[in-house]
């Protein structure tokens, strides 16, 4: 069955509009699936990176959204080092060594939160940073 030039034209004319739709909806989201729903709403979380070294810390942003959220210690210093949020039930990670890491997730409300090292004198040596929860 052979199609006239013309109905040739309109199936590739469709299908290059296909390919274009679907090339400007990709590039209007970011590859992340849509938060889920609850009844209160979009259930949110996120995730914040923290690297400890002697005797400090660097966090991948130091401002997140109130509700759940994940923090993920790296330990890129030589010695043993932890995170916990001061004041939070359950907020911390296990003691651990160079290169290893550890996680812990949290339901946070807006406000200041102090994150530190609780291993030996490491926070009194700077082993402390504020996030602000909003």
């Amino acid at each position: 069955m052979h199609r006239s030039p013309e109905a040739a034209l309109r199936h590739l004319i469709v299908a290059l509009l296909i390919v274009a739709f679907a090339g400007i909806l990709a590039a209007c989201t970011d590859g992340s699936p849509a938060p889920a729903e609850t009844s209160d709403g979009p259930v949110t979380s996120t995730s914040v990176d923290v690297s400890a070294f002697e005797y400090g810390y660097t966090a991948s942003t130091d401002t997140v959204p109130a509700g759940e959220v994940t923090f993920t210690l790296l330990n890129t210093g030589g010695m043993a080092h932890d995170l916990v949020i001061e004041g939070v039930d359950g907020a911390a990670t296990a003691i651990i060594g160079p290169t290893e890491t550890d996680a812990f997730t949290v339901t946070l409300e807006p406000g200041t939160y102090t994150l530190y090292c609780s291993v030996g004198t490491h926070r009194d040596l700077g082993m402390e940073l504020e996030i602000t929860v909003t």
